[in-house]
């Protein structure tokens, strides 16, 4: 498994450790390699420090379904439409509360 690009997004996080987005795309990386536990602890804590960053409340109640966490992802779903509402960001309520109904229809 190639870490090339994991390797290249923590040298410039390192470069500018408050960099919201490279947090992120690090996370993301982390779960395509099936580094899920780190993964997800970087998300959680993406979350809990900057909550205006709406797409990780996505990302994040996906891997909670994976983990099979599903009352957390429901709980993520809807904080995340909350802070989609602070920011004005329809797309991504609507993508929440989409994935919130699904998770709801598979109870």
């Amino acid at each position: 498994m190639s870490t090339d690009r994991l390797d290249q997004l923590r040298a410039l996080l390192a470069e500018e450790p408050g960099d919201v987005f490279l947090r992120y795309a690090i996370a993301l990386e982390l779960r395509r390699h099936g580094e899920m536990e780190a993964a997800f602890r970087d998300l959680e804590s993406l979350v809990r420090e900057v909550p205006g960053h709406v797409p990780s409340y996505y990302q994040l109640a996906l891997m909670q379904i994976d983990l099979g966490r599903i009352d957390e992802a429901s709980r993520t779903c809807e904080a995340g439409m909350l802070q989609s509402l602070v920011s004005g960001d329809r797309k991504a309520y609507a993508e929440l509360q989409e994935l919130g109904r699904a998770i709801h229809e598979d109870e």
